[in-house]
């Protein structure tokens, strides 16, 4: 025994609880803007307003000119999601990956693009490591653009891209490995005891 005295505090009862929600949600309504700045918000392909609340948007980059779909409305141009490195944010998209540099975040940099269609390229970076995702029926093996007619055919890429982002300008592809229907996203786990391994669970 160390000395220190321990005291048992009984469980907050229902009617506690209920109390601290009504006062959290009373002051919620209290400081939410009104009228709501959402109501009749300007629609627009660049052009859209914004609104919001307890956040500042702090600056908005156009994507690299190959990720720009003639026509909006084209999923074939859909970002999928985002990793972090340092100073830099690593972009998924459907048309393939970019890398930018947001030391200033009211000023970002564009470091890389790199054109690799598939869906849905989701991100994870490990160290110098990037895991891209890929299910789609055009993914080709080299990153190709003009998708793949065959039924069967071995240049179809479905499952997760292995790069080294050592250099951010000139990332390099380590692997492709190829997993039974692909992969829609993955989860990226690391072990404890062991940090140079990484595990990759994959849904496809």
């Amino acid at each position: 025994m160390t000395g220190e005295s321990i005291v048992h505090k009984p469980p907050l009862g229902p009617s506690v609880i209920t109390s601290l929600l009504l006062v959290v949600s009373q002051l919620n309504a209290q400081n939410a803007p009104s009228p709501d700045p959402r109501v009749g918000l300007r629609a627009g392909w660049w052009e859209a307003a914004q609104a919001a609340w307890n956040m500042r948007l702090v600056s908005t980059s156009r994507p690299p000119a190959d990720f720009i779909p003639a026509e909006p409305g084209n999923f074939d141009y859909m970002n999928s999601d985002l990793a972090f490195t340092g100073h830099f944010v690593i972009q998924g998209n459907f048309q393939g990956f970019s890398v930018w540099d947001i030391a200033d975040p009211a000023r970002p940099q564009l470091v890389h693009a790199e054109r690799c269609p598939e869906q849905q390229n989701d991100v994870s970076v490990y160290k110098n490591l990037l895991f891209l995702s890929g299910e789609s029926q055009n993914g080709r093996v080299d990153c190709g653009a003009q998708g793949i007619q065959e039924q069967v055919s071995p240049q179809r890429f479905r499952g997760v891209r292995v790069l080294d982002i050592s250099d951010l300008n000139h990332p390099r592809v380590l692997a492709n490995v190829q997993t039974c229907r692909g992969s829609h996203t993955h989860t990226l786990v690391t072990d404890p005891k062991d940090t140079s391994a990484v595990y990759i669970y994959v849904s496809g």
